[in-house]
């Protein structure tokens, strides 16, 4: 909610690394969106959170709304990586999607400016997160 995207990248590697089974995560990018709306979900007294909401023009993975305007929302989109080597690729691809789709019109229409953007890349017990925030 900071925006620091280095340590939500280490805290997520970690989780993964020391809570998660490599049989958990072959089950694809479905279980990691399921892991991350079930730590998302202990938000729900400050922020509203959102799974797979249409925004823009297409469907975002998971956006935290503040419930306060003067605070950051958060929007994450999600990508499973066939191997480590595209895991940054595909965090990348993750971010640009959010922007090529407009996902940030949710925010907008509830006129909440300040928004930071998550592209999330995970494989196996292994996790590339890149994020940008709101202009």
């Amino acid at each position: 909610l900071k925006g620091n995207a280095v340590l939500f990248e280490e805290d997520l590697n970690r989780i993964l690394r020391n809570s998660v089974s490599y049989h958990d995560a072959a089950n694809g990018e479905s279980f990691y969106h399921g892991m991350m709306l079930g730590f998302c979900v202990l938000l729900k007294d400050s922020h509203i959170v959102e799974s797979n909401r249409e925004s823009g023009y297409g469907r975002f993975d998971l956006a935290l709304i503040p419930t306060d305007r003067r605070y950051y929302g958060v929007i994450m989109e999600f990508k499973r990586a066939a191997d480590e080597g595209q895991l940054e690729e595909k965090a990348l691809e993750a971010l640009a999607q959010i922007e090529e789709l407009s996902y940030i019109a949710e925010f907008q229409q509830r006129q909440i400016e300040k928004v930071w953007k998550y592209g999330i890349a995970f494989c196996g017990k292994k996790v590339c997160l890149r994020g940008q925030s709101a202009r």
